[in-house]
Parts: C-alpha cells; structure tokens; sequence
C-alpha cells in the first residue's frame, strides 16, 4: 500500500494538487492572521473561530479536491492505470481513501502552523485539548465523506461532485449554525462538520459529545467503506456528465 501511495503523490507532480495542498491552506492562514493583527474582534476565539471557516471552506473544497485528484488518471489512459494494472480494485479504493485523508490532514496542519505561530508570538495561550478536539473535527468526520465523493467523482466526475458540494456545503450551513436541522442532523453526515464545531463553539456539545459524534462518523465511514469497495470492484469504467 504504501508503493501505491508513493506513486500517487508522484503523479500529482505539476498539476494544481500540489499547489491546493501546500499554497492555498497558507494563504487561507496568512489572511485569517492578518484579520486577527488588525481587529481585536475574535479576541480569545482565535482558534475556534479559524476551524469555523477552515471547515465550511473544507466542505466545500473537497468537493472538487477529490476528483482533480481522480482526473490525473482519467487523462492519462480513462482510469487505465488503475482498472487494469493487476492489483486489486478493493485495495487500490482503500488506498485512494488513505491518500485523500492524508492530503486533507496536510491541508489542515499547513494551514494550522502559521496560526499556532502567530498566537504563541502574541503570546497567547493555546490549550492543546481544545486544540486538538477542534483540529480533529474535520479529517475524522471527513472520514466518512471521503468516500462518497471518491464514487461521485468517478461515476459522474467533476459536475456531480461539484454540485452535491455546493448543495451539502449550504444544508450543513443551514442546519449547523442554525436549529433548523434540529432532530435531523443526526441523519445527515456531510453536516457533521459543521455542526460539531459550531456547536463546540457554542457549548451546546461537550467535549465528550463531540468524541461521541466523531466515533459515529468514524463508524459511518467503516460501513460505507466496505459498499463503495463493492461498487468499485464492479465499476465498468464509465463515466457520466462529461465535461
């Protein structure tokens, strides 16, 4: 598996993968702390209200994230690298799964390390708890919608992924920064994202609540894991709404 990874990391060399992983978290940080230099507006907020906005911009992102990642090998022979390369469909899914998850936790700790340098040259004090619990919010509940872009995007490539994006992105808006989405949220994981930190922000979850919530996400992916491997292994290959 970790050949595969390797090889995969390599393939992204001069596409925009490199440049979404490594210089737009930067630049996401570089401005939020430049907002922080000049207002004293999120004063003792710093790092819940970074995670608020690094999250909803998460959500969004991996919605077109996870099929430029795909449309290296969809230009480069329609996915024949993958298809018809002798190793397992199943282990080359998981492995995919693995390689976007890394990416992500990537994107947040670029993202994160001018933050916590900034706060500690301010000398602000950073609990590591609190840090940690809001830093894990997006990559573990991410877990379980990774792989539902990963068969959206192949199945109807950049357009669908991009429009169950945009609307997942506005429904977790509106059900978690609001009640709305009381006593339905539950149902919807693509909301877990946000409604966790939110609510985090708010004290309207513990941090006992939060862990509970983010072992429900985890369990999600572990049983949606297993279905999308199954629809993988028996993929045609075919692709619909082209662009």
């Amino acid at each position: 598996m970790l050949n595969i990874l390797v090889s995969y990391f390599k393939r992204t060399k001069r596409t925009p993968v490199r440049v979404v992983v490594f210089l737009c978290p930067l630049l996401f940080s570089f401005i939020f702390t430049a907002y922080l230099q000049t207002s004293a507006l999120l004063r003792g907020k710093e790092i819940t209200s970074f995670y608020a906005v690094f999250t909803i911009l998460a959500c969004f992102s991996i919605s077109f994230f996870v099929p430029m990642l795909y449309d290296i090998d969809k230009k480069a022979g329609n996915y024949a690298n993958d298809l018809r390369c002798g190793i397992g469909r199943i282990k080359l899914f998981l492995t995919r799964f693995f390689f976007i998850l890394l990416l992500v936790v990537a994107i947040e700790l670029v993202a994160s390390l001018p933050l916590l340098t900034f706060l500690l040259l301010r000398g602000i004090t950073v609990s590591s708890i609190h840090f940690i619990l809001c830093a894990s919010i997006c990559p573990v509940t991410f877990m379980c919608l990774i792989p539902i872009y990963q068969f959206v995007s192949l199945k109807y490539s950049y357009s669908g992924s991009i429009l169950v994006g945009a609307i997942s992105t506005l429904t977790a808006i509106l059900l978690g920064t609001t009640d709305l989405g009381a006593g339905i949220w539950y149902f919807c994981p693509f909301v877990y994202p946000v409604k966790l930190i939110f609510g985090y922000i708010r004290r309207q979850f513990t941090p006992t609540e939060v862990l509970l919530f983010l072992a429900l996400a985890l369990f999600i992916a572990l049983v949606a894991l297993p279905l999308l491997c199954f629809w993988y292994n028996n993929w045609d290959g075919t692709t619909k709404m082209e662009e």
